[in-house]
């Protein structure tokens, strides 16, 4: 695992997220020589919390329960014009 500096970390984070990118690793930013935060990609994070890819849009927005929707009719007004 990549190790940071927080100070490093605030003065370039797009360097933790291409560190992130090319090593496919974790970065581990460290706050006063302890761990603060961990950098991680997406499928990672989703991989270990359980959460749908982002890649599977359907999967992603699929629902637990059905939800009756019956919209209702909207008038507008609308009026010939006569010329």
């Amino acid at each position: 695992m990549v190790v940071m500096s927080a100070t490093e970390f605030n003065r370039a984070p797009s360097v933790v997220k291409r560190k992130v990118l090319d090593s496919g690793e974790p970065v581990m930013i460290l706050d006063h020589a302890r761990p603060s935060l961990v950098v991680l990609t997406y499928d990672d994070y989703a991989a270990l919390s359980g959460q749908p890819a982002v890649g599977d849009l359907a999967k992603w927005l699929q629902m637990d329960e059905e939800i009756e929707f019956e919209p209702e009719s909207v008038g507008l007004g609308l009026q010939v014009v006569e010329l």
